[in-house]
């Protein structure tokens, strides 16, 4: 199945961007500058299914598929690191995070309308499931508008692979299912949302913003 999704920004995701991705509030302007410029280019889907067919997953209802923001999103980046644009591809990459998980919850919707069940996990492959399975769900789902590279790398790069688990009983809202930071094991990353102790800028970060602590 092929949806068409239309990712945005809240209220609510304006209020925790520059916490969350280390801006200070004075960016607020330049950031949503580029916002404003890239919305129309993202071209957003999910690719997915509701079959229960993938080898090693064992559970009893769930979904899985493809989302992507599409090749817009790529390009806009790109041309900002052509021109040597650090800060604004940057602002790009940080966007991209933000919007993509609001296309998650766009996906969970979906899936939740077909199969008549309620997404109450979602997992990335190379968490809990393994990174092998992605030739598979690329196969079953047939993303026109994605491709699959030799390297199992998805294009375009603003592109996500998910598993939504199901079930006949609601757990959380979608909002709290889509929180990928509280999920995510990756606890060093400089962009978590979740709470937790204060965490390091990456080294592109310090390098575009010139942080030496």
């Amino acid at each position: 199945m092929k949806r068409k999704i239309t990712p945005e920004l809240s209220s609510k995701d304006w209020k925790e961007f520059c916490s969350r991705f280390h801006f200070d509030n004075d960016k607020l302007p330049l950031i949503r500058a580029i916002y404003t410029a890239m919305l129309p280019l993202v071209d957003a889907f999910a690719y997915y299914s509701i079959k229960q067919d993938l080898p090693g997953v064992s559970l009893t209802h769930y979904a899985y598929g493809l989302v992507t923001l599409g090749n817009g999103v790529d390009e806009l980046s790109e041309l900002y690191l052509n021109h040597e644009q650090l800060e604004e591809a940057y602002i790009t990459d940080c966007l991209s995070l933000m919007l993509l998980s609001n296309a998650y919850e766009q996906f969970a919707k979906a899936v939740e309308e077909e199969s008549s069940l309620y997404a109450i996990e979602l997992s990335f492959l190379g968490d809990e499931y393994p990174l092998e399975l992605l030739p598979e769900i690329f196969e079953h789902v047939s993303p026109d508008g994605i491709r699959l590279t030799g390297s199992n790398m998805l294009m375009p790069l603003k592109t996500a692979a998910l598993i939504i688990k199901l079930d006949s009983q609601q757990k959380k809202n979608i909002t709290e299912l889509c929180n990928t930071c509280a999920s995510c094991k990756n606890l060093s990353c400089p962009s978590r949302k979740a709470h937790g102790p204060k965490l390091p800028h990456t080294y592109g970060a310090m390098q575009i913003f010139n942080i030496r602590h």
